[in-house]
C-alpha cells in the first residue's frame, strides 16, 4: 500500500492539475484490479447533483456511467452508511461503445471520509476479500479528500490571480469597450465559461455590447426586454443570481444558441446606477478541478465581485471623462479667467475712481467748483483716464445745450507734457479727492478749449441724437460708421469735437437732466471700450445725483430752516395742548375706530387708579369691569349714530366706593375724509356737588318740617298751658276724692310728657342759639352723666368698661349742650342692652380733636334703619320723638363744628362716636 500512495504523491505534484482528478481516479481503478482481481468502475459524487459519476474503469467498452441519487433516500442512506449495495443500471445512464450492452449490474461499495459520501467502487462481480478492500477504500478515501483538497487550492490560487490581473486591468484601462473586452477574457478563462457576456442597460432593455466563446452566428438576440428575460430578471429583482439544470432555463429566451445547463447572471451597479448584467454561460467540460461540471457559489461569488468591480471602474471612467473636461473646461477658464481677472482689476481701479470723484463732487456745496471736478476726474490718470471732457449746461426754456466748460490739452499743447505736469502734481496729494479738489480750485473757467465753443450751443429738441441723451437719458457711443452713416444728425456735434468717436451722455438727477458731457480719446486714439460705457453710466447717474444735490442744497437749506421755525411751533403747540389735556379737572380717555384706547390724561390715571402707559393702546373693552356693560355699549352706539351724547349722576364703584360723574361722549370726526375715527369720552366727577345737592334738598325738606313743626308746637304749647291752669284748680277742688286725684294725675303726667315733646321740637328748630362758651373738662362731663345712671346701670347688671386715654380732655364748648349729648347716647345705649349686657366707652385726644366714643353689644341696627339714625322725627322706640339723635348732630356739628356718626353696628356690637376741636393751648 505503500508503494501505491507514494506512486499517488508522485501524480499529485506532477502531473496537471487539469487531469489530476482523472489520473488519481484510474490510478485507484488500476489498483483495485490488480489486488483484488476484479474489474471495476471508481466514481465521484456531485453532492450538487446528487449523482455518482464514473471517473476510471478498467473495462474499455463502457466510458461513463451516471447513478442518480436525487429521489433514491434509501439508497442514499445506505451508502453514506459505508454499506454494499448491488445495483442495476440501465442503457440510459450508461455511455458504452458496445449498443448490445443494455443492462449492467454492479456491487457497489461506497468510498466515506468522516460520514460524508466522497465517491464509490463498482464491481462487476462480488470481491471475496472484501476486508482487504475496506482497507484499501479507506485509504483511498483519504487520498481522494487530499486531491479534492489540493484542487480546491489550485482553484482558489486562479481565482486570486483573476482577481489580480482585473485589479490591474479595471485600474490602467479607462476605454470603456476595451475594458469591457479584457475583463471578459479574462473572466472567461478563470471560470471556464462556455460563453460570457456584457449586456449594456439602456431606455429599459438590455443591449449585448460584448460577448466571448461564441461565434456570432450563436447569437439569436441582441436586444432583450427587462421583464421576460434571465438577463433582465436581475435588473427587476436588482440582484445577481445563479441557475443550474436545464429545466430551469424552459421558461425564459434564450439569448444564445447553446444547450444551457448552468449560468451566472450578476448586476453592474454602482450607487444606485445600474450600468448592465454581466452573464456567464456553461462550464466547459475537460477541467477537472471539481467533481462537478456546472457553475457553483465560488464561482457566482467571483462573477458578482467582478461585477462590482467593473462597475466601479465605469463610475471611475465616467468621473476620469468629467474629470478631464472639467479640466479641459478650467484650462479654458483659466485662460479666461486671467483675461477678465486683468479686465476685472482694471474695473475695479476705474470703480475704485468713480467713488473718488462722486465723493470730491459731494463734499463741495458750489456747482462750478463741482462741474470742474467732475470734468477733471473724467479725464485725469488717476481718474477715467479720457482725454478731454466738454459739459454742456441745459437751458430747458429755450431747449439748448450750451458749453460751460472743456477740460483737456488743446490742439497747440504737447498732450504728453500737459499729463506728466498733471501727474507730478497729483502725487503731492495722498488721495484722488483731495487731488480733484484743489485741481479744480485752481483749474481756470476760460481755458482755451472752453473759449473755442464759448459761443456755440447746440439745440436738443427735435434733434434725433441729443434729444434722446436729453430726453430719454441714454449714453450714445458714436465710431465712426456711425459718423457717416448719420453725417447729418452729428454734423453739428462734430463741428464742435473734431473727432470721429466720442461718447454723449447725460448728467441726471431724480428726475431731469441737469447737462450733457462728451468724452473722446482724440489724442491718443484709443478705441472707447464696453467698459468705459458701463462706467460712463454709473459716472452719471453718481454724479448727476450730486449735481442736483448742490443746486437744491441752498433751497432745502431755507426749507430746513422754515421747517425747524415750524416744527419748535408744533412742539409748543403740542406741548401748549398736552399741558391743558393733562391739566384739565376731568377725565379724558380717547377710544379709536377698534376700540383701542389712543389718550388717557392724568386725571383718568387719578380716578381710575391706571397709569397711562399700562392702559394705552389696549382694548376699552379689557376694562369693563371698571366703567360696566352700559359705557362700553354706549361708545358702540355713538360710534354708529354720531351723535353727541351725556349721561349725568352716572353712579361708578371704584376703589369700593360709589362716585358720581357726568359723562360726555362725543365722535372723533376727522372732517376731511368725512369719517368717525373715534369717540372722545370725558368723565366729570360731581361726587361732592351731588352729595351737596342731596343735602341741601334734605336740609331743605328738614327746614320745612321744622317750620311747620314750630307752627304746631307753639299752637299746641297755649291749649297745653290752659289745660294745665285747669287741671291745678280741679285737684284744688276735688279734695279727698281718690278717683279724680288718680285720673288728674295721670292727665298731668301725660300734659307734662306732651310738654317735653314740645319743647324738643322747639328745641330742634329754634336756630343757633348764642351758647355759653367755656372751657370744659369733657372726663368731667362724662363722670357726671354716669353718675346720673347709676342706679340704671346696677339694675340692669351692665358691665361698663371705661378706657380713659388722657387724665383730662379740655374742649371750649356749651357745658350742657355736650351733657344733652352724652345723656342721649348713654341712655340709649342702657336702653338697648338686655340684662347682663356691656357697654365700653373710650374716651381721649386724636388728631387735634377730642372724641367720645361708646359701644354696647345689643341687637344691631339694620341697614334701613343706619341711614336713617340722624333723621328727625324718625324713631324706633314707641315713645319716642325720633329728635334725640337729629338734636345730637345739630349740637355737634352745627354748633360746635365737630362730627357724630356710626362707627360700626354688627354681631360684635353698635359703636356711635363724636369728635370736637381741643383747647390747643391744653
Amino acid at each position: 500500500m505503500i508503494d501505491v500512495m507514494d506512486n499517488l504523491l508522485n501524480i499529485i505534484s506532477k502531473e496537471d492539475p487539469r487531469k489530476l482528478l482523472k489520473s488519481t481516479f484510474e490510478e485507484i481503478s488500476s489498483r483495485l484490479k490488480y489486488k483484488l482481481r476484479k474489474e471495476n468502475l471508481v466514481f465521484i459524487y456531485e453532492a450538487k447533483r446528487e449523482i455518482l459519476r464514473s471517473l476510471a474503469s478498467t473495462v474499455s467498452n463502457i466510458s461513463q456511467i451516471r447513478i442518480h441519487l436525487s429521489n433514491e433516500d434509501e439508497l442514499k442512506k445506505q451508502l453514506i452508511s459505508g454499506q454494499k449495495v448491488f445495483l442495476k443500471i440501465t442503457s440510459k445512464n450508461i455511455d458504452t461503445s458496445d449498443a448490445e450492452i443494455e443492462e449492467v449490474s454492479l456491487y457497489l461499495y461506497p468510498i466515506v471520509l468522516n460520514d460524508k459520501l466522497i465517491g464509490a467502487v463498482g464491481f462487476f462481480e462480488d470481491p471475496t476479500d472484501e476486508q482487504l478492500l475496506k482497507e484499501e477504500l479507506y485509504y483511498f478515501s483519504i487520498l481522494i479528500d487530499l486531491v479534492l483538497e489540493t484542487l480546491k487550492i489550485q482553484e482558489l490560487k486562479e481565482k486570486i490571480s483573476l482577481m489580480v490581473q482585473l485589479t490591474n486591468v479595471l485600474e490602467e484601462i479607462t476605454e470603456e469597450n476595451v475594458l469591457i473586452n479584457n475583463v471578459l477574457h479574462l473572466i472567461k478563462n478563470s471560470l471556464h465559461a462556455e460563453c460570457l457576456a456584457y449586456w449594456k442597460y439602456e431606455d429599459n432593455k438590455l443591449v449585448l455590447n460584448c460577448f466571448t466563446g461564441l461565434e456570432d452566428s450563436k447569437v439569436r438576440f441582441k436586444t432583450l426586454d427587462v421583464e421576460n428575460s434571465l438577463e433582465g430578471r436581475t435588473i427587476k429583482e436588482k440582484s445577481s443570481f445563479f441557475l443550474i439544470g436545464r429545466e430551469n432555463f424552459e421558461n425564459y429566451p434564450l439569448a444564445f444558441d447553446i444547450d444551457l445547463k448552468s449560468s451566472i447572471h450578476a448586476i453592474v451597479e454602482q450607487n444606485n446606477e445600474i450600468y448592465g448584467v454581466l452573464s456567464a454561460y456553461n462550464r466547459e467540460e475537460g477541467f477537472d478541478y471539481r467533481t462537478y461540471k456546472n457553475f457553483d457559489e465560488t464561482d457566482f461569488s467571483v462573477l458578482n465581485d467582478s461585477a462590482k468591480r467593473l462597475a466601479f471602474s465605469f463610475h471611475r471612467i465616467k468621473l476620469y471623462r468629467k474629470l478631464q473636461d472639467e479640466v479641459s473646461k478650467l484650462t479654458s477658464l483659466k485662460e479666461s479667467h486671467e483675461k477678465l481677472i486683468e479686465m476685472q482689476k482694471e474695473y475695479l481701479d476705474r470703480m475704485n475712481s468713480l467713488d473718488k470723484i462722486s465723493q470730491a463732487v459731494r463734499s463741495v456745496y458750489d456747482k462750478n467748483l463741482a462741474i470742474k471736478i467732475m470734468l477733471l476726474g473724467l479725464t485725469s490718470g488717476r481718474g477715467l483716464k479720457f482725454n478731454r471732457a466738454l459739459y454742456l449746461e441745459k437751458d430747458s426754456v429755450r431747449g439748448l445745450l450750451i458749453p460751460k466748460l472743456w477740460v483737456g490739452p488743446d490742439e497747440d499743447q504737447d498732450a504728453n507734457e500737459v499729463w506728466k505736469e498733471a501727474n507730478i502734481r497729483a502725487i503731492k496729494y495722498g488721495s484722488l479727492t483731495q487731488y480733484l479738489k484743489e485741481e479744480g480750485i485752481r483749474l481756470p473757467s476760460n481755458n482755451k478749449l472752453t473759449l473755442t465753443v464759448q459761443n456755440k450751443v447746440l439745440a436738443y429738441k427735435g434733434h434725433p441724437i441729443l434729444e434722446r441723451v436729453v430726453e430719454k437719458k441714454q449714453v450714445i457711443h458714436v465710431v465712426p460708421q456711425m459718423l457717416e452713416i448719420k453725417w447729418e444728425d452729428l454734423e453739428d456735434i462734430y463741428d464742435i469735437v473734431r473727432t470721429e468717436e466720442f461718447l454723449i451722455f447725460p448728467i441726471t438727477g431724480m428726475l431731469e437732466t441737469k447737462g450733457v458731457i462728451i468724452v473722446d480719446n482724440k489724442i491718443t486714439r484709443k478705441s472707447v471700450t464696453t467698459m468705459d460705457i458701463e462706467i460712463v453710466k454709473l459716472f452719471k447717474d453718481n454724479v448727476g445725483l450730486a449735481i442736483e444735490m448742490i443746486e437744491n442744497y441752498q433751497e432745502l437749506s431755507q426749507k430746513t430752516k422754515r421747517l425747524e421755525e415750524q416744527k419748535d411751533l408744533m412742539d409748543y403747540y403740542r406741548r401748549f395742548k398736552d399741558n391743558i389735556l393733562q391739566n384739565l379737572p376731568v377725565a379724558i380717555i380717547v377710544v379709536d375706530r377698534g376700540g383701542k384706547i389712543t389718550e388717557w390724561n392724568k386725571k383718568a390715571e387719578n380716578i381710575f387708579s391706571r397709569p397711562r402707559e399700562n392702559v394705552m393702546g389696549t382694548s376699552i373693552a379689557d376694562l369693563v369691569s371698571v366703567f360696566g356693560d352700559d359705557i362700553i355699549e354706549i361708545i358702540q352706539k355713538v360710534y354708529h349714530s354720531r351723535n353727541y351724547l351725556k349721561l349725568q349722576n352716572y353712579k361708578l364703584y371704584l376703589s369700593n366706593e360709589e362716585r358720581t360723574f357726568d359723562i360726555q361722549f362725543s365722535p372723533l370726526r376727522n372732517e376731511e375724509l368725512g369719517v368717525v375715527e373715534g369717540i372722545i369720552i370725558v368723565f366729570d366727577d360731581v361726587t361732592e356737588l351731588y352729595n351737596l345737592q342731596k343735602e341741601m334738598e334734605k336740609r331743605e325738606k328738614l327746614a320745612t318740617m321744622g317750620e311747620m313743626a314750630a307752627k304746631i308746637a307753639h299752637e299746641i304749647r297755649n291749649p297745653l298751658t290752659v289745660i294745665g291752669g285747669f287741671l291745678n284748680r280741679l285737684n284744688k277742688k276735688a279734695g279727698d276724692n281718690e278717683y279724680v286725684q288718680k285720673y288728674t294725675k295721670i292727665i298731668g303726667e301725660e300734659l307734662y310728657r306732651l310738654e317735653n315733646i314740645v319743647n324738643e321740637i322747639l328745641e330742634y328748630t329754634r336756630g343757633v342759639k348764642l351758647m355759653q362758651v367755656e372751657e370744659i373738662d369733657l372726663i368731667e362731663i362724662i363722670r357726671e352723666v354716669l353718675l346720673m345712671y347709676e342706679d340704671f346701670i346696677k339694675q340692669k347688671d351692665i358691665m361698663l368698661n371705661i378706657e380713659w386715654l388722657n387724665e383730662r380732655v379740655f374742649v371750649k364748648a356749651d357745658r350742657d349742650k355736650i351733657k344733652q349729648v352724652l345723656i342721649n347716647l348713654i341712655k340709649n345705649s342702657i336702653e338697648v342692652v338686655d340684662e347682663n349686657g356691656k357697654i365700653d366707652i373710650k374716651v381721649g385726644k386724636e388728631d387735634g380733636k377730642a372724641f367720645f366714643e361708646i359701644s354696647n353689644n345689643g341687637a344691631p341696627i339694620s341697614a334701613e334703619v343706619k341711614d336713617k339714625l340722624f333723621t328727625p322725627f324718625f324713631t324706633t322706640k314707641s315713645d319716642g320723638t325720633g329728635l334725640g339723635l337729629a338734636i345730637c348732630k345739630k349740637i355737634i356739628e352745627e354748633e360746635h363744628k365737630g362730627k357724630i356718626f356710626l362707627v360700626k353696628s354688627d354681631e360684635t356690637g353698635t359703636s356711635f362716636r363724636f369728635e370736637i376741636p381741643l383747647v390747643h393751648s391744653n
